[in-house]
């Protein structure tokens, strides 16, 4: 009896294949990554269009051109229009995106514990095994001298 059990291997493998996420949803996780970078590109054309319209944020022109010491020239050519201005505007447009993302999931499907995940301790049980725990210690120490 016992984990060799051949109830015991039905139940593991049903726990396994309910765990299995549907691979669908690894393509669709790549699509979305996809969409937030093509959306966080022309955020960012858009954005740095209307700030220089106006003026919402100041942002000096050495950000648009910077100098970069003779250990960093190949970076040069990336910098040239702005467009590492572009990349870092893009990359906080998907970080954002993605957190509001996440969060309106979270609201939407809120987490349900499953048959696998520990359940919520409960404060007297952990209080008594302390108290038991002192009391298995004051025993061995009196049965010691």
């Amino acid at each position: 009896m016992g984990r060799d059990s051949y109830r015991f291997r039905a139940l593991d493998k049903q726990r396994d294949e309910s765990r299995r996420l549907n691979p669908i949803w690894r393509g669709v996780g790549c699509i979305t990554l996809a969409v937030f970078a093509a959306a966080g590109y022309f955020f960012a054309q858009w954005f740095l269009r209307a700030n220089a319209i106006n003026t919402w944020l100041y942002i000096p022109r050495e950000a648009y051109n910077p100098d970069f010491p003779n250990w960093l020239n190949f970076l040069e050519p990336i910098s040239r229009n702005g467009a590492l201005i572009k990349f870092v505007v893009a990359l906080l447009f998907v970080i954002l995106s993605y957190g509001v993302m996440n969060f309106l999931y979270a609201i939407g499907f809120p987490w349900r514990p499953s048959a696998t995940d520990a359940g919520v301790p409960n404060k007297r049980l952990a209080r008594r095994q302390q108290r038991e725990e002192l009391r298995a210690k004051k025993e061995r120490r009196r049965y010691r001298r």
